[in-house]
């Protein structure tokens, strides 16, 4: 009993120094590159998501299991958009989400004043952000959509926890090699896994952000007495000042085109104004003549 007792140890460390073993052969054998290529390129397959890997189990997914992206957007007639503009950013933190952009337009042309904003609140949570945000004012326009990206989500999973998996393997690899061509192979396999991996990883987590998040687009719209006018005695007294000005630059170009023609007439006219005189001076210097005759 003791003897195979002091065999387990024996047998155990005989068993980890075979793959180092075969790392430390020489160059010219094709252990050592093809060795590294193997642990490298190692496949993964789907399954071993989630044993320790990089891959979020905490992406919203939809009663069937399906990772899905969802966006809507609404358009609210009110009567400040600058205020309203606050208070559905409230809405959006009090669901536990954000305002990733937004832009407010005063009405400084005369247009109407408005308000755009970019919201994300969790995606299981899209109901009440829609249903709060139609409190807010009249609902002109709303849409929602949702964009099934399960199989890309799976994919890049997958590909994370691959490469996680060669990067480990091939760490262990350098720590075991015994010649340096060795370790230098390993070296640039680790580099090329790990630019990979990082772009990857950098790709699931924007996609899980989404996933995540919904996005909803707010455009807020001033109310006005009269179709597409002001909103009020201010926003009219601009819009009539931007009128005014905008009708004298108008005369003014007017005049600016009919000043040749005007020329042009002044001159025929003060011609013809310059015959007709001097014809009446022929005829008086005629009848003065004829009169001398007679006398």
């Amino acid at each position: 009993m003791t003897r195979r007792r002091t065999l387990a140890p024996a047998l155990l460390a005989a068993l980890l120094l075979v793959p180092l073993s075969a790392c430390a052969s020489s160059s010219g054998d094709s252990g050592g590159a093809d060795g590294i290529e193997m642990m490298a390129g190692s496949p993964m397959s789907a399954d071993a998501i989630g044993d320790g890997s990089y891959a979020s189990e905490d992406a919203q997914v939809d009663a069937a299991g399906r990772s899905v992206i969802r966006t809507g957007d609404i358009s609210i007639r009110v009567a400040d958009p600058n205020a309203v503009a606050a208070q559905a950013a409230d809405v959006a933190k009090d669901l536990g989400g954000h305002v990733a952009s937004q832009s407010i337009d005063r009405g400084g042309d005369g247009s109407g004043a408005g308000a755009s904003l970019q919201l994300r609140v969790p995606a299981s949570r899209i109901d009440e952000a829609f249903a709060a945000l139609a409190e807010l004012g009249d609902v002109v326009s709303e849409s929602r959509n949702t964009t099934d990206v399960t199989a890309e989500h799976v994919d890049l999973r997958a590909r994370v926890a691959a490469l996680e998996t060669s990067v480990e393997r091939l760490t262990k690899l350098m720590s075991g090699a015994a010649t340096t061509s060795d370790l230098l192979e390993a070296e640039a396999a680790l580099s090329e896994r790990q630019q990979e991996l990082d772009g990857l990883t950098a790709q699931l987590t924007a996609l899980e952000d989404q996933i995540d998040e919904a996005t909803i687009w707010v455009q807020l719209s001033s109310t006005s007495t009269l179709p597409g006018g002001p909103a009020n005695f201010w926003d009219g007294l601009v819009a009539g000042w931007h009128s005014l000005v905008a009708a004298g630059a108008g005369a003014l170009v007017g005049l600016g085109i009919l000043l040749p023609w005007l020329a042009l007439v002044g001159a025929a006219a003060l011609v013809v104004l310059l015959i007709v005189r001097a014809a009446r001076r022929g005829k008086r210097a005629v009848r003065g003549t004829d009169g001398d005759a007679a006398a």
